[in-house]
């Protein structure tokens, strides 16, 4: 069972096409399911749907975008990255960008970074 969306989530997603808002759902749904102790807030000066672990802190997002979804890791700039999947050059973050044409990153590497990012 999936967790009920945090407030603020439905008005983050109304400001994209329903594909884009659909694929973020399904994300939440596939991070909500894998790491059911994070807790979710919704960040409306980003925009973004941000997951804090109890121990960990904030440790990911979603950001809805106009033509894809990024996965984004607040210590992505120091997590392995296995697959050579992330991208960014920041100094801390690091993303997993989605398409609507399902090509990679896959879900499983999702939950895969995820973990990563919270161990």
């Amino acid at each position: 069972m999936i967790a009920t969306e945090p407030p603020g989530l439905e008005q983050l997603l109304a400001e994209h096409c329903a594909d884009i808002a659909a694929l973020a759902r399904h994300l939440r749904d596939v991070i909500v399911e894998a790491r059911p102790e994070l807790t979710e807030r919704v960040y409306s000066g980003w925009p973004g749907l941000g997951f804090h672990h109890p121990d960990r802190g904030y440790v990911a997002a979603i950001f809805p975008g106009t033509d894809s979804v990024s996965v984004g890791f607040e210590h992505g700039a120091d997590m392995p990255d296995p697959h050579g999947l992330l991208q960014g050059t920041g100094k801390r973050l690091r993303y997993l960008h989605f398409t609507l044409d399902g090509s990679a990153p896959t879900h499983e590497h999702l939950v895969e970074y995820l973990d990563l990012a919270v161990t």
